[in-house]
């Protein structure tokens, strides 16, 4: 993450069931990411994430549910720059529906990687070495991109 590259924060829901994560598409996009949304200036990212959820899936987050699990940097999907997820766990009320901007929302499974936006990959890519031992199978740019491992001790929303 050099100075003068772009990089977008967002704020993002990791929801897994079943090896298939809860992803969302933005109208004729190919490819599939995560729910939730960029983090405006002043805003906690766990607020972000929750207004976001909110606004693209009509599903409302528990505030007490709401845990830091990791930041994922990669290429931004169609977007110049870079993106820094800043990635959630949380249970909500309501099942989740596409609304706004949102086209599409599902569950993908994590090896169906062509389906995937290139920072969903690398957590994809991660999540499955983790699980089974093997070495990543990163495709493209998204080889550039990694993974930052929560540090509770320090603020988790300040990059490394």
């Amino acid at each position: 993450m050099k100075g003068s590259m772009n990089i977008l924060r967002c704020a993002c829901l990791v929801a897994v069931q079943d090896d298939k994560l809860l992803l969302v598409r933005v109208r004729e996009n190919v490819h599939w990411y995560l729910p939730g949304g960029k983090i405006e200036l002043g805003e906690r990212p766990e607020h972000a994430l929750q207004r976001e959820l909110l606004e693209e899936l009509g599903i409302a987050t528990d505030p007490g549910t709401v845990r830091y699990l990791y930041t994922v940097f990669g290429p931004a999907y169609g977007e110049p720059g870079e993106v820094e997820l800043i990635c959630f766990a949380a249970e909500w009320k309501g099942l989740p529906q596409s609304q706004g901007e949102i086209s599409d929302v599902s569950w993908i499974s994590m090896q169906d990687t062509a389906k995937l936006a290139p920072a969903v990959q690398i957590l994809c890519a991660d999540r499955l070495q983790n699980a089974n031992g093997d070495s990543p199978a990163y495709s493209g740019r998204a080889e550039q991109a990694r993974i930052v491992m929560a540090r509770f001790e320090l603020n988790p929303y300040e990059r490394p």
